[in-house]
């Protein structure tokens, strides 16, 4: 049985949404404000609230910043209730939070589909969850058990042997410690970006705009791989504004050049190329290294990672998994298309915005 509480101050509405809903077969909790809704969040989580917005001593807006705040309690689905009509009431609660809004007076037959939606999103948010637990405890030992051990292991030596080791072994043995621990960290780094997008996914998201430029992109690239795409990387994009956040498109792009670079030789090139078509912004990210064969082109996932043992390539092989959740947030599509010791391009289309 599902729990939900409401907030209402209104005692006859309060009264027709709690036995509606208990007509439905939820078992239903009421307060008559926001703060009385906090003390009641105290003593036991409800799967969903339900809230007006103007209500004395904590009014709905404020409510919805106070359950967000609490990382007890953020990941509660909210709907709003209210009798103001406007636009920028709407979108005001929805930016703060809210997973829905309904205009009083609303239907029954409203208020019920907008509760069964917001609840079958929770319980997809918690079996993401749950299966992402499952993930991370098969996957998260071996993976960051590596480079630990490399750290260990020359840490050991260098206490042990110091009196023994020349300053260029005492000197080589501490570059073999940072680069092991450089790459502890961004698997790390990696899983928790992953993690986020994965659970990020079970809520509705309001795509950003910006503004995609070839100098920005090549920065942005350059900074982040230095010397490793000296000579390598080629840059053609037409200047466009897309939906998408800044974060999410430079994301996306250094995890494709980043596989560029695990499955490339040091002579292959990179080249990403930027331009618009019906309505989509494409870009193409393309490199002419190993490549795959359609078996690994099907089975690209999180943790997924080919030719191990013949290349003894370094990461978890979350990189295009993480392109995979960017791209669905953001309604955007992704393929791929390679050969076998030739080359392999990945394609995706971001929403043109203008």
């Amino acid at each position: 049985m599902k729990n939900i509480l409401v907030v209402e101050d209104e005692k006859i509405v309060r009264s027709n949404i709690c036995e509606l809903l208990e007509e439905e077969g939820y078992k239903v909790e009421t307060v008559n404000n926001g703060a009385e809704a906090l003390q009641k969040l105290n003593l036991f989580l409800p799967d969903l609230v339900i809230t007006d917005i103007v209500m004395p001593i904590l009014d709905g807006y404020e409510l919805i910043k106070k359950i967000q705040e609490n990382p007890v309690t953020s990941t509660i689905p909210v709907i709003l209730l209210s009798a103001k009509v406007e636009i920028e009431a709407r979108r005001e609660g929805m930016k703060i939070g809210a997973d829905d809004y309904l205009t009083k007076p609303f239907k029954s037959q409203d208020l019920l589909e907008a509760v069964a939606t917001r609840l079958n999103k929770r319980e997809i948010y918690n079996k993401r969850y749950e299966d992402l637990k499952k993930h991370v405890a098969t996957y998260i030992p071996h993976e960051l058990r590596t480079p630990l051990v490399s750290i260990l292991g020359f840490a050991d030596l260098l206490i042990s042997n110091i009196d023994d080791l020349t300053r260029s072994e005492i000197m080589d043995m501490a570059e073999k410690v940072r680069n092991s621990g450089i790459r502890l960290y961004e698997r790390i780094e990696k899983f928790l970006y992953y993690t986020d997008l994965e659970l990020r996914k079970s809520y509705p998201f309001e795509n950003n705009i910006m503004e995609v430029e070839e100098e920005y992109i090549r920065d942005q690239i350059t900074a982040r791989f230095k010397d490793k795409v000296n000579g390598r990387l080629e840059i053609r994009i037409r200047k466009a504004r897309i939906a998408i956040s800044e974060e999410y498109l430079i994301r996306i792009l250094y995890e494709l050049v980043d596989n560029c670079l695990k499955f490339c030789e040091h002579e292959c090139k990179i080249l990403i190329k930027g331009y618009y078509t019906n309505q989509k912004y494409v870009f193409e990210v393309s490199d002419n290294g190993i490549g795959m064969n359609n078996y690994e082109i099907s089975q690209i996932e999180a943790f997924k990672q080919f030719n191990r043992d013949e290349l003894q390539q370094h990461g978890t092989g979350l990189g295009l998994a993480i392109v995979k959740n960017i791209l669905q947030i953001v309604n955007g599509d992704f393929s791929i298309e390679s050969r076998l010791t030739e080359y392999t391009k990945i394609t995706f289309k971001i929403d043109f915005a203008g």
